[in-house]
């Protein structure tokens, strides 16, 4: 019993005291390296309900076999910013206008994983009522790294373009 006492008992006073510690937020890293948007490029006119090319060229510096990213569409006097990345990898609410898709491409001759990214995108010609004369617009990419060196499990980089939205017929 005396062993008990001695030995036990700082053990469980340790691992209560432990219990009560507040919750850690999740940490959000971001990648020092981010890839490129290839198409459109910058100030090119989307037409909504017409298909505009598409191409990003990403950055693998972390050689993971797969590497996700997500697509927006966001308006604003510039680009989101890093702060506007939540940890599961998405932007917040209200930083973006719209989310055009989450894609993945896979590395290495690795068999394909997730939905591959189009070759077009397609903005609803519904965007049209929540943009006004004066708002820039911007083709945003939120790309996912992980297993990056350093022992940080999961790293993003957000990369933008502006865009123009044609709101009205030619």
């Amino acid at each position: 019993m005396k062993l008990f006492i001695t030995a036990i008992a700082p053990l469980f006073a340790t691992l209560a005291s432990a219990a009560v510690l507040p919750k850690r937020e999740a940490t959000v890293w971001q990648s020092p390296f981010s890839g490129t948007i290839d198409a459109p490029v910058a100030n090119d006119v989307i037409v909504p309900g017409v298909d505009f090319a598409f191409e990003y060229a990403l950055s693998n510096w972390c050689e993971s076999a797969y590497t996700p990213f997500t697509v927006y569409l966001t308006g604003g006097p510039a680009p989101p910013s890093f702060e506007n990345v939540n940890a599961n990898g998405t932007l917040a609410e209200g930083s973006f206008m719209l989310d055009l898709g989450k894609y993945s491409v896979s590395n290495f001759g690795l068999p394909s994983q997730g939905t591959p990214p189009p070759s077009t995108l397609n903005l609803p010609v519904e965007v049209v009522s929540a943009v006004t004369n004066d708002t820039q617009l911007y083709l945003t990419v939120l790309q996912e790294f992980d297993g990056c060196p350093g022992g940080i499990s999961v790293e993003y980089s957000l990369t933008s373009i502006p865009v123009t939205l044609r709101t009205t017929a030619v």
